[in-house]
């Protein structure tokens, strides 16, 4: 049992992977207590908040960063969001989990950056992409061995149904949305 006092977390967002892996995750580790949620809507922040147990719904997400029972916050929403959230929580002083993509563009990459770098005392840490993590590291390493002689060029090919170019268009294609 931890005699400090537990990390207090507020959740902005909850999409598949904040449901499937953060909240989830935070909950399993000692001395760290997910508190609120707020999501696009309240039916959606009220299932979530059943689901896992989670005691406060906010309506708005300015509630909940400045919530003062609150030290973090995790950002699960999409990506034109993120500089926003990131900017409000570290001014009202909390760390700042942060999924990727991290911004819609370098500008706003580097707001954010600015804004933590002036929070020493505070962690604000972006999630990198779940997609690519095993194989990110190989691929740098065969670069990095030579194995694969000199890059002329890639070629990536993605397979999802939000590739589907019959369907409708997915959030990760709405510039406004998410960005480069």
């Amino acid at each position: 049992m931890s005699t400090q006092t537990p990390i207090r977390v507020g959740v902005v967002g909850a999409g598949a992977n904040t449901r499937l892996h953060h909240i989830p995750k935070l909950q399993q580790i000692d001395g760290v207590e997910v508190v609120s949620i707020c999501n696009r809507s309240r039916e959606s922040s009220e299932r979530v908040a059943q689901e896992f147990g989670i005691p406060t719904i906010y309506e708005s997400w300015q509630e909940l960063i400045d919530a003062p029972d609150t030290n973090a916050i995790v950002i699960g929403t999409w990506p034109y969001m993120h500089r926003q959230l990131t900017l409000a929580a570290l001014a009202a002083n909390k760390h700042v989990m942060c999924e990727a993509r991290m911004a819609r563009n370098a500008t706003e990459a580097h707001e954010m950056l600015a804004a933590s770098l002036a929070k020493p005392q505070l962690v604000t840490q972006i999630v990198p992409s779940p997609f690519t993590l095993r194989v990110d590291k190989t691929v740098k390493r065969l670069i990095n061995e030579g194995y694969l002689g000199d890059i002329l060029a890639i070629e990536l090919r993605a397979g999802d149904t939000f590739l589907d170019l019959d369907g409708p268009l997915h959030w990760r294609h709405d510039f406004d949305l998410s960005g480069l």
